[in-house]
């Protein structure tokens, strides 16, 4: 399955699996211009001092790759030992990147990990991707609804820190936000398991504090999350059950 990037002529690998999703950012480091740190951040979109974060992203690569290795060992395809062996590679051209190199040389840190990943290889990426693709019933999230969803949890996140409310239970709700944003952050990375695994956590922590939220703008508060939490749960698909369940429990902590 390939889908377009944001309406262009390149197609990219559909990003509904691991091995999609790690295909489309090689395949964005290969064509970027400049070092290795340029390239992840925007890769990443990450501020480029932001070396952190930069090589947190770039070891998740490494995680990717394993976890497409259980992926695929899992559903045991006629060409198991071919994907292996291409999954095998790719986590050897991930280590030929190299930090601190010139933006402008030829040696700039890109150069062995962009002829390491030739056609070859990136066919056979695609081709262990597109099979993973056809098992999968994940939901692909385009990037316009990720932002979005982004700065619906930024503006409670604001909202939330100001408001007047039991101190303890404001710092956790922040908390759990954070990591909300923070999943929605890395939907390239992690997917939208990603995202639920956020949810699931800030449901959970809600649910363990719910004798902190006693006042009725405490209780606002929380109505306003499951709002957010909900409008989430219908563009990741955690279904009608997953609708009703939000109901049952926010009406456990509200009431």
């Amino acid at each position: 399955m390939f889908t377009s990037d944001d309406g262009g002529q390149n197609l990219f690998v559909s990003s509904d699996n691991v091995v999609g999703r790690l295909y489309n950012i090689i395949e964005k480091i290969i064509n970027s211009t400049g070092n290795a740190e340029t390239a992840l951040s925007q890769v990443f979109e990450l501020d480029e001092d932001d070396t952190a974060s930069i090589f947190s992203n770039y070891a998740e690569l490494y995680r990717m790759a394993l976890e497409g290795k259980k992926q695929v060992d899992k559903h045991s395809p006629k060409s198991l030992k071919k994907y292996l062996n291409t999954l095998d590679s790719v986590i050897d051209g991930l280590s030929k990147i190299y930090f601190n190199a010139s933006r402008n040389s030829l040696n700039n840190g890109l150069d062995k990990f962009k002829t390491h990943f030739d056609v070859r290889l990136m066919t056979s990426l695609e081709y262990c991707a597109e099979y993973l693709s056809n098992m999968s019933d994940e939901v692909i999230i385009q990037d316009e609804k990720v932002k979005e969803l982004i700065s619906d949890i930024e503006n409670m996140i604001e909202n939330i820190s100001v408001s007047n409310i039991n101190k303890e239970l404001q710092q956790i709700v922040v908390f759990q936000l954070n990591n909300v944003r923070e999943s929605l952050l890395k939907y390239k990375l992690f997917g939208a398991e990603g995202i639920k695994n956020g949810i699931s956590a800030t449901l959970g922590t809600l649910i363990l504090n719910r004798d902190k939220v006693n006042s009725e703008k405490e209780k606002g508060v929380v109505e306003e999350i499951f709002k957010t939490i909900n409008k989430i749960n219908s563009i990741v698909s955690l279904g009608s059950n997953g609708t009703k369940l939000l109901g049952a429990i926010i009406e456990q902590i509200t009431k």
